[in-house]
């Protein structure tokens, strides 16, 4: 624990004391007046990681209901996970559409273009209000089965000591192709700056990408 200390500079007024010889003008602390103190205080975040779930041995710690429950909250857009490759300014064609189930995607039939848009991201609701041209308020929405739930965690919590300063588990995409010693677009062109006469780019190995007219 940090001690901090502060020199505070009274404010003082003229007071008078009286005494068989007559009044002093004296000055003395004003005890009427209201001090404001600002104290800058820094924190240091350590991060504990993310816990590890133990299921060995705890299997009968699973209990709970099938009820339903509706959890609601504040969130930042994910708008822009659902926006297409498109220069359309057409809005019914900028981001996928929701149709049934728990399909991602825009739902265009609730949806008011800078007024209020309604969208699905993992089976979560969301709906983007508008407020000002500056301002927008993002809530979410979706119903959860109790504890029988993917989102509630029945067994106990342990920390393991090598999951240390790991926020989150690994995300691993295997559809991933590398195709190495590729040769870029460009790079033929790239080339043709050193060429300084016909006869080199006649010769040239990517001459075949070029149609060489003789208008003599």
């Amino acid at each position: 624990m940090e001690f901090i200390k502060k020199t505070i500079l009274l404010k003082t007024i003229i007071g008078t004391i009286k005494s068989v010889s007559g009044s002093t003008n004296v000055i003395v602390p004003d005890v009427s007046a209201i001090y404001n103190i600002k104290i800058n205080l820094s924190s240091e975040l350590k991060d504990l990681g993310f816990f590890s779930v133990d299921v060995e041995g705890n299997e009968n710690l699973v209990t709970g209901n099938e009820e339903q429950y509706l959890v609601s909250g504040v969130s930042t857009s994910r708008l822009n996970e659902l926006k297409k490759y498109t220069v359309s300014e057409d809005f019914n064609q900028q981001y996928l559409t929701h149709t049934t189930g728990r399909t991602d995607g825009v739902d265009y039939v609730n949806s008011v273009l800078n007024q209020e848009i309604t969208y699905y991201v993992d089976g979560i609701k969301y709906t983007d209000t508008v407020v000002d041209s500056n301002t927008t308020i993002t809530t979410f929405s979706f119903l959860t089965i109790g504890s029988f739930s993917s989102q509630f965690i029945t067994a106990p919590l342990i920390k393991n000591p090598t999951h240390e300063n790991i926020v989150s588990y690994p995300k691993i995409k295997n559809d991933v192709f590398i195709i190495r010693q590729g040769i870029s677009a460009f790079d033929n062109n790239y080339k043709l700056e050193h060429i300084t006469n016909l006869f080199e780019l006649e010769t040239y190995a990517g001459g075949n990408f070029f149609n060489i007219i003789n208008n003599k």
